[in-house]
Protein backbone atom coordinates (compact mmCIF):
# COMPACT_ATOMS: atom_id res chain seq x y z
CA UNK A 1 0.00 0.00 0.00
CA UNK A 2 0.93 3.77 -0.55
CA UNK A 3 2.10 5.38 1.79
CA UNK A 4 -0.44 8.97 1.88
CA UNK A 5 0.62 12.36 1.16
CA UNK A 6 1.79 14.66 3.69
CA UNK A 7 -1.01 17.90 3.62
CA UNK A 8 0.41 21.39 5.08
CA UNK A 9 -0.07 24.84 4.88
CA UNK A 10 0.46 28.02 6.79
CA UNK A 11 -1.46 30.66 9.11
CA UNK A 12 -2.67 32.45 6.40
CA UNK A 13 -4.29 29.37 4.84
CA UNK A 14 -5.46 28.14 7.68
CA UNK A 15 -7.52 31.87 8.47
CA UNK A 16 -9.38 31.34 5.08
CA UNK A 17 -10.36 27.96 5.56
CA UNK A 18 -12.21 28.66 8.99
CA UNK A 19 -13.27 31.96 7.40
CA UNK A 20 -15.10 29.79 4.38
CA UNK A 21 -15.76 27.02 6.39
CA UNK A 22 -17.65 29.32 9.08
CA UNK A 23 -19.56 32.09 6.38
CA UNK A 24 -20.67 28.98 4.18
CA UNK A 25 -21.63 25.21 4.21
CA UNK A 26 -18.30 24.12 2.45
CA UNK A 27 -16.88 21.80 5.39
CA UNK A 28 -17.48 18.63 3.54
CA UNK A 29 -16.02 19.88 -0.10
CA UNK A 30 -13.05 20.60 1.84
CA UNK A 31 -13.00 18.09 3.90
CA UNK A 32 -13.48 15.86 0.63
CA UNK A 33 -10.44 17.47 -0.96
CA UNK A 34 -8.11 17.13 2.12
CA UNK A 35 -8.95 13.06 1.64
CA UNK A 36 -8.49 13.52 -2.23
CA UNK A 37 -5.10 15.05 -1.61
CA UNK A 38 -3.89 12.41 0.94
CA UNK A 39 -4.58 9.56 -0.88
CA UNK A 40 -3.96 10.64 -4.86
CA UNK A 41 -1.22 13.45 -3.92
CA UNK A 42 -0.88 15.48 -7.48
CA UNK A 43 -2.92 13.26 -9.62
CA UNK A 44 -6.41 14.98 -7.67
CA UNK A 45 -5.63 18.42 -8.88
CA UNK A 46 -5.36 19.69 -12.33
CA UNK A 47 -1.61 20.73 -13.63
CA UNK A 48 -1.82 24.67 -14.31
CA UNK A 49 2.79 25.15 -14.51
CA UNK A 50 4.56 22.19 -15.25
CA UNK A 51 7.90 24.24 -14.52
CA UNK A 52 6.60 24.91 -11.11
CA UNK A 53 4.57 21.93 -10.48
CA UNK A 54 1.60 24.37 -9.69
CA UNK A 55 -1.44 22.53 -9.18
CA UNK A 56 -5.50 23.43 -9.01
CA UNK A 57 -8.41 21.93 -7.52
CA UNK A 58 -11.77 23.88 -8.15
CA UNK A 59 -15.89 23.30 -7.54
CA UNK A 60 -18.14 24.81 -9.78
CA UNK A 61 -20.88 25.24 -6.78
CA UNK A 62 -19.68 26.93 -5.06
CA UNK A 63 -16.90 28.43 -6.92
CA UNK A 64 -14.43 27.51 -4.91
CA UNK A 65 -10.25 26.91 -6.29
CA UNK A 66 -7.52 25.54 -3.96
CA UNK A 67 -3.94 26.08 -5.28
CA UNK A 68 -1.16 23.61 -4.29
CA UNK A 69 2.25 22.43 -4.97
CA UNK A 70 3.93 19.21 -4.77
CA UNK A 71 6.93 18.47 -3.17
CA UNK A 72 8.73 15.32 -4.54
CA UNK A 73 11.45 14.80 -2.13
CA UNK A 74 9.32 14.51 0.75
CA UNK A 75 5.79 13.41 -0.49
CA UNK A 76 4.62 16.24 0.71
CA UNK A 77 1.38 18.60 -0.75
CA UNK A 78 2.22 22.35 0.12
CA UNK A 79 -1.26 24.36 -0.14
CA UNK A 80 -0.69 27.96 -0.90
CA UNK A 81 -4.02 29.36 -1.24
CA UNK A 82 -7.86 29.17 -1.22
CA UNK A 83 -10.55 31.22 -2.88
CA UNK A 84 -13.60 31.72 -3.87
CA UNK A 85 -13.77 32.34 -7.75
CA UNK A 86 -15.13 35.84 -8.65
CA UNK A 87 -14.52 36.30 -11.73
CA UNK A 88 -11.84 35.72 -14.34
CA UNK A 89 -9.50 38.07 -13.81
CA UNK A 90 -9.61 37.70 -10.38
CA UNK A 91 -8.52 34.04 -10.72
CA UNK A 92 -5.78 34.50 -13.01
CA UNK A 93 -4.06 37.59 -11.13
CA UNK A 94 -4.45 35.04 -8.24
CA UNK A 95 -2.38 32.34 -10.42
CA UNK A 96 0.32 35.19 -11.38
CA UNK A 97 1.05 35.76 -7.80
CA UNK A 98 1.30 31.95 -6.87
CA UNK A 99 3.94 31.72 -9.90
CA UNK A 100 5.78 34.54 -8.53
CA UNK A 101 5.41 33.25 -4.77
CA UNK A 102 6.43 29.82 -5.79
CA UNK A 103 8.86 30.56 -8.11
CA UNK A 104 10.64 32.44 -5.10
CA UNK A 105 9.88 29.37 -3.13
CA UNK A 106 11.51 26.96 -5.15
CA UNK A 107 14.49 29.03 -5.41
CA UNK A 108 15.24 29.23 -1.79
CA UNK A 109 14.61 25.57 -1.56
CA UNK A 110 17.27 24.79 -4.39
CA UNK A 111 19.46 27.26 -3.28
CA UNK A 112 19.64 25.59 0.56
CA UNK A 113 19.60 22.12 -0.87
CA UNK A 114 23.11 22.89 -2.94
CA UNK A 115 24.46 24.74 0.15
CA UNK A 116 23.86 21.83 2.50
CA UNK A 117 25.38 19.49 -0.27
CA UNK A 118 28.18 21.25 -0.94
CA UNK A 119 29.17 21.55 2.13
CA UNK A 120 29.12 17.65 2.76
CA UNK A 121 30.81 16.30 -0.36
CA UNK A 122 34.60 16.74 0.11
CA UNK A 123 35.15 16.80 -3.60
CA UNK A 124 33.65 20.07 -4.44
CA UNK A 125 35.61 22.06 -1.95
CA UNK A 126 37.91 25.14 -3.63
CA UNK A 127 41.49 24.50 -2.27
CA UNK A 128 44.44 27.43 -3.52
Amino acid sequence: METPYLVVFDEEVKKNLQKLILESNNRQLIQRWFDELEKNGPTAGKLLDNHLWLYEMKNKHPPLRLYFYFQKTENKIIIFDIELKTSFKKQENTITKLRHKLSRFRYLFVCTLFSLDFLNTPEVVYTV
